[in-house]
């Protein structure tokens, strides 16, 4: 009885296939039919509390009061107040959270002198920030510029510092045994760790500052977004006060998806590699 020779698996000749990346058209796809969902969904929640209520005034009404006050004036003038004064704190916020946040996550020391203090600054809600900026600093340009400063710093140091922490020992250990200077390691080994924990840091910061914003102008301006809203609420009108309340949402939708959501797809796009 002879044994019968089995035949050895053909093998595969010529280069190996390489994966297939996601597309830009594909990439940009799936978060714009997230926003149109999201759009969708408000559109029809606000419809049927129209339908169902007497009090919410419907989309045209709130669309055509946003139109009396572009047409007066008051629409772009208190818009580029508001950013001016938001843009200016959440600078600031951005680079002293950044300094603390890298300095909590290589020191221990002053990760345990600054921990309580940021959880407390986490915890405290932005309208006990616009209260105290009120008092402090009374009607002015100050007050807003503070409160943004101080919504947003705590977010911003918090994941900066996580960042930091995240970043492999091995890769310090290494670059001290070979002299690499302190400013050459924050460069070359922190600064690529903490660029994808940076978009988090500042989305989390712009939603906590804008919402500090809105409560300084609200009661401690006499100008900008927020104090507008307060004339509308404050005149029982409820439709002009949507319609202010239509700028404070749209602009924290087009900056998370038209600005940090491209910078956040480019700046993690090897994950995808």
């Amino acid at each position: 009885m002879t044994a019968t020779a089995i035949p050895p698996a053909p093998t595969r000749t010529g280069p190996a296939p390489t994966p297939r990346r996601p597309s830009r058209t594909r990439a940009l796809v799936g978060p714009a039919l997230a926003l149109l969902a999201s759009v969708a969904t408000m559109l029809l929640v606000w419809q049927l509390a129209v339908v169902l209520g007497d009090r919410v005034p419907s989309l045209a009404d709130t669309i055509d009061r946003l139109s009396a006050e572009q047409a007066s004036g008051d629409l772009w003038g208190n818009v580029a107040v508001s950013m001016n004064r938001f843009v200016l704190g959440l600078v600031v916020a951005l680079v002293v959270g950044t300094a603390l946040g890298v300095l909590m996550g290589l020191s221990r020391f002053a990760e345990n002198a600054l921990t309580d203090l940021t959880m407390a600054g986490l915890a405290a809600p932005a309208v006990i920030w616009a209260l105290l900026t009120t008092m402090w600093f009374g009607f002015g340009w100050l007050t807003p510029v503070v409160t943004v400063f101080l919504a947003a710093l705590p977010f911003v140091m918090v994941n900066i510092a996580k960042a930091v922490r995240a970043v492999p020992s091995d890769l310090l250990l290494v670059a001290r045994a070979f002299g690499v200077s302190r400013t050459e390691v924050l460069r070359h080994v922190v600064a690529p760790a903490v660029a994808g924990s940076t978009v988090a840091a500042v989305r989390f910061a712009i939603m906590s500052a804008w919402n500090g914003l809105l409560l300084a102008e609200w009661f401690g301006s006499t100008s900008g977004v927020g104090w507008r809203s307060r004339y509308w609420y404050d005149a029982n009108q409820l439709d002009g006060f949507l319609a202010w309340v239509l700028v404070f949402i749209a602009f924290l939708v087009l900056v998370d998806q038209v600005v940090l959501g491209p910078v956040e797809r480019r700046l993690t796009r090897w994950r995808s590699v």
